[in-house]
């Protein structure tokens, strides 16, 4: 009797430690996931600050927690990126790469708010006016929840001329104006072929209208066709 009494002990003894252990390690475990999602939203957050410091507004970053029940082997160096045409304003997703000691990408959901100035019309706008500073009244919010293309800085809208009517209050958009050619088909142009430590000019004439951006085509006085980028001041630039 005495015996099965300490036998008894023995097994309470041993499951007791055994429990123990898996305790410790179930807190370890727990600990471990926790660093790891903090330094993956770290990064994150990080990743979309250096994104998005030359915005010419004030930015709020929310990064989502990932999921605690994905078990992510510790990584020595965390890289965060955009997946392609993807970039850093609204509600986004993020990509995390680790690459040793074992590789993995985990996907984050964000969301960037941008908030700084718009601006929008202050009396109905008619098709073919010219914009100047009387026609615009400046607002501030969350430019982030705008519609694609809004006008953020005033030298977008000054100037421009309005390809339709709009009605007060509307925000201006860089698709509302018209687009003036900076080359005009037939025009003599300079094409600048740059790279590292020279810089070539060369006479040309151009074969087609272009916006400032777009690339256009040239025929330069030996009969050659070259396609480059048009920018103001009547000249391609090939690079």
């Amino acid at each position: 009797m005495r015996r099965c009494h300490q036998l008894l002990r023995l097994r309470n003894h041993i499951a007791l430690i055994f429990g123990l252990f898996i305790s410790a390690s179930s807190i370890a475990q727990s600990i471990d996931t926790n660093f790891q999602s903090n330094a993956i939203s770290k990064e994150v957050e990080s990743f979309l600050r250096s994104q998005t410091n030359q915005l010419p507004a004030d930015t709020e970053i929310t990064v989502k927690p990932i999921d605690a029940r994905l078990k992510l082997q510790n990584c020595e160096e965390l890289k965060a990126f955009l997946p392609s045409g993807t970039k850093a304003w609204g509600k986004i997703t993020v990509g995390v790469r680790c690459a040793s000691p074992k590789s993995w990408t985990v996907y984050v959901a964000a969301q960037v708010r941008v908030f700084g100035d718009y601006y929008v019309t202050k009396n109905p706008v008619s098709a073919g006016q010219k914009i100047n500073e009387q026609d615009i009244i400046t607002m501030r919010g969350e430019v982030s929840s705008l519609a694609p293309g809004t006008a953020l800085t005033i030298d977008k809208v000054i100037g421009k001329t309005m390809q339709s009517a709009y009605p007060a209050g509307t925000s201006f958009r860089n698709d509302m104006f018209k687009s003036i050619p900076v080359i005009q088909q037939g025009q003599s142009i300079k094409i600048i072929s740059e790279g590292p430590g020279f810089r070539v000019s060369n006479d040309a004439v151009a074969i087609n209208n272009a916006n400032e951006g777009q690339v256009t085509r040239a025929k330069t006085a030996s009969g050659v066709i070259v396609s480059g980028v048009a920018r103001a001041g009547g000249f391609i630039e090939i690079q």
